[in-house]
């Protein structure tokens, strides 16, 4: 393989693994979930049921996860994606 194609390849790679960890996700369930494997709770993030209580508040709307110590999860929407905006042990 020649150098060329080897460095385009480390930068496509680079360029996705800034996009997945950095920029927020097309849904609020993939954003409590990359959240929950970011926080080191990868097993739950691959298991765990995302409850949505359609409560909103100036925090954003509120997901429940029964199987996390936080398990109160604020999410928003921007023109990007949805993003955690914070987490906790009650509403």
């Amino acid at each position: 393989m020649s150098r060329k194609k080897q460095f385009w390849r480390i930068v496509i790679v680079f360029v996705l693994v800034i996009y997945v960890f950095f920029f927020p996700s097309a849904t609020p369930e993939l954003a409590i979930r990359k959240h929950m494997l970011l926080s080191f709770h990868p097993i739950i993030a691959f298991t765990a049921e995302v409850h949505n209580n359609t409560s909103t508040s100036t925090y954003g709307h509120l997901y429940t996860v029964e199987s996390l110590s936080k398990s109160f999860i604020y999410v928003k929407s921007n023109w990007l994606g949805w993003k955690v905006t914070s987490t906790g042990t009650g509403p």
